[in-house]
Formats: structure tokens, C-alpha cells, sequence
């Protein structure tokens, strides 16, 4: 009996439909756990508990991750890979402060457009260890202090500082409902940093007007 082989097209719809329920089921327990977070502490989330919210099997939330923290982190990977190929990976020369403006701003829409699990993850991010790793992939494109100055010499902590402040300004902008447009924030931040730190460190640093 000869064996019908499967059409390239086909295999394509399939996986594609196959990721969709993937997506599909992910989707529904990270929602679960958003919830529950705002009911009790992380700690005190059964795996029993989260996929009868879900309405999801058991054993198809072991197919993906080996407990609520391991769920946790896959989170903050997707995050920090998503923000990576948005905002990390840029060809910015941050000579001017139409540069600085534009890589926050990209930071700032990201936020923005996924408001809700950013500050679940930055609420539950106990060790710090996705706000950290952000923090030195920002760090490897804009100009740092530490290249500049000597550990002796207070300003060397200058690029830490700043970049400390704007993620703690969006944490608080996320938290307040982001009145303030993307656009305003990033001018307004992108000019006290180079205003404040990055003239420090640079008198002849030129500023865009545009």
C-alpha cells in the first residue's frame, strides 16, 4: 500500500496550529497566575490551584515546566528575549539625543504594550534577576562611565545611576497608568540623562535639536 506522503503546505498548517494551541494554552495559565499573584503570594500557589483556574490538565502544565517557578522564569526569558531583539539589538550611535530619546521610547512602548506582565514580573521578580539582566544589555549600548573614569572617582557610577533611574521611572509610569504619552516620557528622560550624566562626563557631547 503506498504511503501518502505529506505536502509541505500541510506540515506548515500544522505546525502553525499546533503552536497556536501552544500559545493558546500558555496564554491561559500565565492569566491564571496573574490573577492568583493579586490573591496571594507566589509561594502559595499550588500547581493544582493554577491549572484548575486555567481549566487545564495537570499533566500539560508539566509538558511545559517543572513547577510555578520554573513557569516564572520561562516568563522572564520571553521577556527579556522580546526586549532584546526590540530594543537591545540596535544600530543607535547615541551621539546625539534624538538617539537617546528613540531607545527609550522603544523601551517604553514595549512596557507599555505589555503593561500587565511586566509589572507581574517586576512585582514577582524577588532576586531581581530579569531587571538585572536588562540593566547590563542597556548598559552595553549607551556610554559608560566606567570606561571613562576611575572606581575612585564618584562619577564613574554616573551610566549606573541613569539607567537605574529611567527603569525605575517606568516602573513607577507603569504603575501610575501611564498618563504620560510614550513620547513625552521618553524627551523628558532621554534629556535629563543627557542634560545631567552624560555632559558630566562629556562636555562637548552635542545635543540634537530635532
Amino acid at each position: 500500500m503506498a504511503v501518502t506522503e505529506e505536502k509541505p503546505t500541510a506540515r506548515l498548517n500544522k505546525y502553525k496550529t499546533n503552536d497556536r494551541r501552544v500559545q493558546k494554552t500558555k496564554k491561559g495559565l500565565r492569566s491564571a497566575l496573574f490573577e492568583l499573584i493579586k490573591q496571594k503570594d507566589i509561594k502559595d500557589i499550588s500547581v493544582t490551584e493554577l491549572t484548575q483556574k486555567a481549566e487545564i490538565n495537570r499533566s500539560t502544565f508539566y509538558f511545559y515546566y517543572k513547577d510555578i517557578y520554573d513557569m516564572m522564569e520561562q516568563i522572564q526569558d520571553e521577556i527579556y528575549s522580546a526586549i532584546d531583539k526590540e530594543l537591545i539589538q540596535t544600530d543607535l550611535k547615541f551621539n546625539k539625543l534624538s538617539d537617546y530619546t528613540t531607545y527609550i521610547q522603544r523601551f517604553l512602548e514595549y512596557s507599555k504594550e505589555n503593561s500587565e506582565i511586566c509589572k507581574f514580573v517586576i512585582m514577582n521578580d524577588c532576586q531581581n534577576k530579569l531587571a538585572k539582566k536588562i540593566l547590563d544589555a542597556l548598559l552595553k549600548n549607551v556610554p559608560d562611565s566606567k570606561l571613562t573614569y576611575e572606581p575612585t572617582d564618584s562619577r564613574y557610577y554616573l551610566t549606573t545611576f541613569a539607567i537605574n533611574a529611567i527603569q525605575g521611572t517606568v516602573i513607577e509610569w507603569l504603575n501610575d497608568g501611564m498618563q504620560v504619552s510614550t513620547q513625552e516620557m521618553a524627551a523628558f528622560l532621554s534629556m535629563t540623562y543627557v542634560l545631567g550624566s552624560v555632559r558630566m562626563k562629556n562636555k562637548d557631547f552635542f545635543i540634537d535639536e530635532k
